[in-house]
């Protein structure tokens, strides 16, 4: 529907993106110094019924994919999927973060073949 693409979101907190009821927002970009008066896709973010984003494209002025990712959140709102997409749509590498009573403890990185490459472990002081 036209009227999604043309309400602005860009700066929008996912507030405002569930509560507008938004679930795609397109990036039209216009070279007019160079002439072109048609409008050529810069970047395409979906959300979900949260408002958090859940994928985005985005495209060089060719219209190919340069950058595709989708995310995952728990119930909690945080992130604990990204998966980094090539241009055709196949899984380059996914990053897992893990949680722990609302603290970031772990975050694993796979390759494409699922085979876990490396990992990084988040440790918290506290005051006594």
């Amino acid at each position: 529907m036209l009227l999604f693409l043309l309400i602005p979101a860009f700066g929008q907190g996912k507030k405002a993106i569930r509560e507008k009821g938004i679930v795609s927002k397109t990036v039209q970009e216009y070279f007019i110094e160079e002439g072109l008066d048609k409008p050529v896709v810069e970047s395409i973010e979906k959300y979900n019924e949260g408002g958090e984003l859940v994928e985005i494209q985005e495209f060089n002025r060719s219209g190919e994919v340069k950058r595709w990712e989708r995310y995952t959140y728990n119930l909690d709102g945080e992130l604990v999927e990204e998966v980094f997409l090539d241009h055709k749509g196949r899984v380059v590498r996914t990053e897992k973060t893990i949680y722990e009573e609302g603290l970031k403890v772990e975050k694993r990185y796979f390759n494409r073949r699922d085979k876990l490459y490396k990992k990084k472990v988040y440790l918290y002081e506290y005051h006594q």
